[in-house]
């Protein structure tokens, strides 16, 4: 039967450990008053801690003195997280994803395995906006349904419905697509709705967008904060400036 090496899941442990809390090697030494040394040598595997050290280190990194050596239960490490990100309404750990499990593809970002929430992002940890055009969710094929709290790019159709926080841009959507950003595809089955622009050849029933709307056909009614250019409304049209511009 072969022996574990408990001395090397130590070290990496105490690395991996260290790095996940955010210390330097400097940071944890002073916390355990021991020099930094001391530190980088347990970690490639040279020395062991003293065992009076295991407690304060498992204090140190939250976890089970057992954990240490890699013995941690099943549920401890659930357990765990759900500590320390139950009550953050920023994060939730990606073992438990507060959706169903059904159809739609869902993009999101993530920090190491928690889920960023676009609603409260952690602005003394990020400067970034997760509905800016920096994240994107480029897909190659057609999937069913499509949400994002990003940008959503699929080279090809979105079959049902798309929702994103940022824009979206496709072939076509089958059947809703809702937008924090604008929405520039071929066709929507259903309703469009844009915090920016719409550019669509057709709405199939009402399109409402923050600012301009640029369709060829559009068969409910139409709503938009800048300007509505379109060849035919089957509806109502309200907008600053509306053009219509028939065929022939």
């Amino acid at each position: 039967m072969e022996s574990t090496n408990y001395a090397q899941i130590l070290s990496e442990r105490i690395l991996a450990l260290r790095k996940e809390k955010g210390l330097t090697q400097e940071a944890l030494a002073q916390q355990l008053g021991v020099s930094f040394q001391a530190v980088s040598k347990w970690e490639n595997g040279q020395s062991c801690p003293d065992i009076a050290l295991l407690p304060l280190l498992a204090d140190i990194f939250a976890v089970p003195v057992g954990s240490l050596f890699g013995r941690e239960a099943p549920g401890e490490q659930t357990a765990r997280r759900e500590e320390e990100w139950g009550n953050n309404p920023v994060f939730s750990a990606c073992d438990k994803l507060p959706w169903p499990d059904d159809d739609i593809l869902r993009g999101v970002v993530c920090w190491g395995r928690k889920i960023l929430s676009h609603e409260k992002p952690l602005k003394k940890l990020f400067t970034f906006d997760v509905k800016s055009a920096e994240y994107t969710w480029l897909l190659r094929y057609s999937p069913l349904n499509v949400t994002a709290e990003c940008n959503i790019h699929v080279e090809g159709d979105v079959q049902g419905d798309a929702k994103a926080g940022g824009g979206i841009n496709c072939g076509a959507v089958g059947n809703d697509a809702k937008a924090g950003g604008g929405i520039n595809c071929g066709t929507v089955g259903n309703d469009a709705k844009a915090g920016g622009g719409i550019n669509c050849a057709t709405v199939g029933n009402d399109a409402k967008a923050g600012a301009n709307i640029a369709c060829v056909n559009i068969h409910g009614s139409a709503n938009a904060g800048l300007s509505i250019e379109c060849q035919d409304i089957g509806g109502d049209a309200k907008a600053p400036k509306i053009t219509i511009k028939k065929q022939g």
